[in-house]
């Protein structure tokens, strides 16, 4: 019995030995999180944005006035605009202003349908026609035709001009002898409507193309245009 006795004392000893030996674990220590961390947004500075300026045509067209061979083209314009004004393709005479109304004046315009062109350094412009009855003074009884022809004449517009035209009765019909200014040219015959009938006399030999037959001689003619 001492001896079971002795053998459980010496159990519990080398128990506690080894239990006094063992190492600690330590207990594990819990780390702390960072903090969140929120951003603050920056304030948002929209960039401004200049609007584009509205362009607006600063002149009206007032209107065209025509006497003879005379074209007035009238604009209202606000102070400081640009404006130019062609009849024809040719630029004014002259420009009468009376702010706010400036008159372009174009002088001796050929007789016909004549193009009137308006325009601006902004990029506005404007197009119309005029009838331009370009007669000179005593020739209202003429066709439109001759009347212009007259008019041309008269502003020494015409390179090769006649040197008259004389208008006949011939067989009951209206004719127009134009004779030319130099020899060795033939003379022209038109009918009223200004149509070429033929060339009665002229050229190197006198007696015109040979085949229109026309004497003026035996005819009292009233002349409508005589040279200088």
């Amino acid at each position: 019995m001492n001896k079971t006795l002795i053998a459980l004392a010496g159990l519990i000893i080398t128990l506690a030995a080894a239990c006094g030996d063992a190492t600690t674990v330590p207990t594990a220590t819990q780390v702390p999180r960072a903090p969140t961390v929120t951003a603050t947004p920056l304030p948002f500075t929209p960039t401004p944005v200049t609007p584009t300026p509205i362009v607006s045509q600063e002149w009206k067209l007032e209107g065209i006035a025509v006497d003879g061979n005379t074209v007035t083209v009238s604009l209202h314009v606000s102070a400081g605009i640009d404006v130019d004004v062609t009849v024809g393709g040719v630029a004014p005479s002259r420009v009468d202003a009376a702010i706010p109304i400036l008159e372009f004046v174009f002088e001796n315009v050929a007789g016909g349908e004549q193009p009137v062109v308006i325009s601006d350094v902004l990029g506005f412009s404007q197009w119309t026609t005029v009838r331009v009855d370009a007669r000179v003074p005593g020739t209202e009884d003429l066709p439109v035709w001759l009347a212009e022809w007259v008019a041309d004449l008269e502003a020494g517009s015409e390179e090769f001009p006649p040197q008259s035209i004389t208008r006949y009765d011939s067989n009951g019909e209206t004719v127009y002898y134009v004779l030319p200014r130099c020899c060795d040219q033939f003379s022209d015959l038109l009918d009223a409507d200004g149509n070429l009938i033929g060339h009665p006399d002229g050229g190197i030999t006198g007696g015109g193309d040979g085949v229109t037959k026309f004497s003026p001689s035996d005819l009292e003619g009233e002349v409508i245009w005589l040279g200088r």
